[in-house]
């Protein structure tokens, strides 16, 4: 997160100033939204901080591009799942990543759900970070992942019985 932000101040002196403080207030804003589902589909701190760079970096690129606030957070969540998938495609890494180590930016408590939702396959820890931790609905994922209503359906179905499963006697 240092470089990104030593970035931001190296660019926000230069011509396009009016484009760079918009990314910078963006970065402010958005920043954890982007963190946490990063945070989610890579499984530790270090992973989702590279790709939150990434994603943070193809906005300056892009920021004559976004139209409106909507459209500037569905853009970063769009491009956080495409810089998260080329991420793994970068790691060679197949279906899912499992948590190695507990980072400090989350705290789990003894009866957290944070260490089963990173073991689950990333479409499936996609859809329950954006659905109960963001709060979009079925139909808002779905358009913003580029898949069919009932794919996000079942795979939210899925991923449920799997925590189901995972955390029967451990919550309650």
């Amino acid at each position: 997160m240092f470089i990104f932000s030593t970035v931001l101040s190296a660019e926000k002196d230069g011509i396009d100033s009016a484009y760079k403080a918009d990314a910078a207030l963006a970065f402010e804003k958005h920043c954890d939204t982007v963190f946490r589902l990063a945070f989610i589909r890579t499984g530790n701190k270090a992973d989702a901080d590279d790709v939150m760079s990434d994603v943070f970096l193809r906005l300056i690129r892009n920021i004559h591009k976004i139209k409106s606030e909507e459209h500037l957070k569905a853009w970063l969540i769009r491009a956080t799942i495409n810089c998260s998938n080329s991420f793994f495609k970068r790691q060679k890494r197949i279906n899912y990543v499992r948590i190695t180590e507990a980072d400090e930016g989350y705290e789990m408590k003894e009866n957290s759900v944070l260490p089963a939702v990173l073991n689950l396959p990333v479409h499936q820890k996609t859809v329950i970070h954006m659905h109960y931790f963001e709060g979009y609905s079925v139909e808002e994922i779905a358009a913003l992942c580029g898949v069919a209503t009932g794919t996000v359906k079942s795979r939210l179905a899925r991923a449920r019985d799997v925590l189901k499963n995972t955390l029967k006697g451990e919550i309650f």
